[in-house]
């Protein structure tokens, strides 16, 4: 009898072990999968209308803290992924790489360029939120929160989005990589009113 408990405790534990080698495989395996790391395409110019059009390939995709690679099948590929680890592979960018990819800005923080990055291209820039907040880098400026438009952002130091439409109210309508729990969509937002945000905005814009 003991030995039929003992046989059985070791298939129960071995079962859980295999299921939890399964998970952690599916959750490292989008970036290996799908992604890429081809160079960026430079571009001429760089329009509100045509960024906005960037952003919402990626609405309703995942989010991946530190990641930078989406498809846009509208889901999350790679759902539930444990939150802060940029070693899980997932789908998605956070809400600074989304930010650097949908205002194609260049690795070098001193270039001021366009640069087109593919939706499968794995890249998250250089710039974190706070950073984003402060103007650092060549593109990157802060600017008034009134004089906030289209595809500028809002930035604290922990999280920015960029702005799809304002609203009437003073609310904005947010694209934005907010969490795992949430991944990547467009929601009203007060940022614009609150202390914590200050208006960021890429600079060069063509219209």
């Amino acid at each position: 009898m003991a030995r039929s408990h003992t046989f059985l405790a070791c298939f129960v534990t071995a079962f859980f072990l295999t299921g939890a080698g399964t998970g952690a495989a599916y959750h490292t395996q989008f970036v290996a999968t799908n992604c890429n790391t081809a160079a960026p395409t430079p571009t001429p110019y760089i329009t509100r209308s045509g960024s906005a059009t960037v952003a919402l390939r990626a609405r309703y995709e995942g989010y991946q803290w530190a990641g930078g690679c989406w498809n846009n099948n509208d889901r999350d590929d790679s759902p539930n992924d444990p939150t802060s680890d940029p070693a899980t592979g997932g789908e998605g960018g956070d809400c600074s790489g989304f930010t650097f990819k949908v205002w194609r800005e260049s690795l070098t923080e001193s270039d001021a360029s366009f640069q087109q990055w593919g939706m499968l291209r794995n890249v998250h820039g250089p710039y974190t939120a706070s950073r984003f907040k402060s103007g650092h880098g060549a593109p990157n400026i802060t600017a008034s929160k009134s004089a906030l438009l289209k595809m500028d952002a809002l930035a604290s130091e922990s999280h920015i989005g960029m702005i799809y439409a304002p609203n009437a109210d003073g609310t904005d309508q947010i694209i934005e990589a907010k969490g795992e729990a949430y991944g990547t969509n467009i929601w009203t937002r007060t940022y614009r009113g609150s202390s914590s945000y200050g208006g960021v905005r890429r600079t060069g814009w063509s219209s």
